[in-house]
C-alpha cells in the first residue's frame, strides 16, 4: 500500500506543481503540460540562482524521474533532502527513487521514528545552532563573571551552562551525521552504471562497479579525472569518472 501510495505521489502531474512559488510557477505549467525537458531547463536556472531552494531541487528530481533518468533524479532529490529533511513530500519521492536501485531512505532494521530524529534537521541548520549557542555561552558567561555576586550573574550563568551542554549536544549530533549516507558522498548518475578500477586511469583493471542511482561514499578526490569511491554494504572501494558521480 506505501509503495502505491509513493507512486502515485510521483505520478501525478501536480506533485511538482506542490510548491508554486515565484518562477516556479512557469515551470511547473510546463511540468503539467508534460513538457519535462523544458520545465527541467527552468528548474536548473532557478538552482543556479539560488542553490538552497528545495524545491527547484525537488520539482527538478520529478522531471528527471519523467524522463527515466534514475541516476540524476536520485541526486536531485538527495539535495533536496539535504536542504529540508523534515519535508514529508521530499522524503517520500527519494525513498521511492531510491528503491528503484534497491536502496531505501531508511536502512533496513532501523526504526522509523529515530532516522526521523537523526535527520530532524539539515547539516547548515546545526551548524548554525553550534555557532549561536557558541556565543552564547560566551556572552552569558561575560555577564555572569561581570556580574558576580548579583542575581543576575548568577541567571547569567546558568544561561551560560545550559547553552555550553546544549553546543556540547549539538557537536555530537553533527559528528554523528558525518556517518550518514549523504555526508562525503556522491551519486552515480550515468546510465548503466559506472565503473569501478584498481587505479585512477585506463590503464586499471576493472573489478566492480556501481549501478545507475547508486549513493557512493566519495574517499578520495586528488585526481584530476577520477573520484576513490567506496560502497558500503558491499565494502569495496574502486576509482570512478568524475564525469559519472555527481557530488552531493
Amino acid at each position: 500500500m506505501k509503495k502505491i501510495f509513493l507512486a502515485l505521489i510521483l505520478a501525478l502531474p501536480s506533485a511538482a506543481a506542490a510548491y508554486d512559488r515565484g518562477e516556479l510557477a512557469e515551470f511547473n505549467d510546463q511540468y503539467r503540460n508534460g513538457q519535462y525537458e523544458e520545465a527541467l531547463e527552468g528548474y536548473k536556472l532557478i538552482i543556479a540562482k539560488e542553490p538552497a531552494n528545495q524545491w527547484a531541487w525537488y520539482n527538478a528530481g520529478n522531471a528527471l524521474f519523467r524522463l527515466n533518468r534514475i541516476g540524476p533524479a536520485v541526486f536531485n532529490y538527495a539535495r533536496a533532502f539535504m536542504l529540508d529533511p523534515r519535508s514529508p513530500d521530499i522524503r517520500a519521492n527519494l525513498d521511492f527513487a531510491l528503491r528503484q536501485t534497491g536502496q531505501s531512505l531508511v536502512p533496513e532494521g532501523a526504526p522509523a521514528a529515530l532516522h526521523y530524529l537523526y535527520y530532524l534537521v539539515s547539516e547548515t541548520e546545526l551548524k548554525a545552532s553550534a555557532i549561536l549557542l557558541f556565543w552564547l555561552a560566551c556572552l552569558a558567561g561575560a555577564a555572569a563573571f561581570l556580574l558576580d555576586g548579583g542575581r543576575g550573574g548568577a541567571a547569567a550563568g546558568r544561561v551560560s551552562l545550559a547553552a555550553a551542554g546544549l553546543l556540547v549536544f549539538t557537536a555530537v549530533w553533527l559528528g554523528a551525521r558525518q556517518s550518514s549516507p549523504f555526508s562525503s558522498s556522491g551519486v552515480v548518475i550515468k546510465a548503466g552504471g559506472t565503473r569501478m578500477l584498481s587505479g585512477p586511469g585506463e590503464k586499471f583493471k576493472t573489478y566492480a562497479s556501481a549501478p545507475e542511482g547508486r549513493l557512493v561514499r566519495i574517499l578520495d578526490t586528488g585526481d584530476e579525472a577520477y573520484y576513490e569511491i567506496g560502497l558500503q554494504k558491499e565494502g569495496i572501494k574502486g576509482w570512478a569518472l568524475k564525469t559519472e558521480i555527481e557530488r552531493l
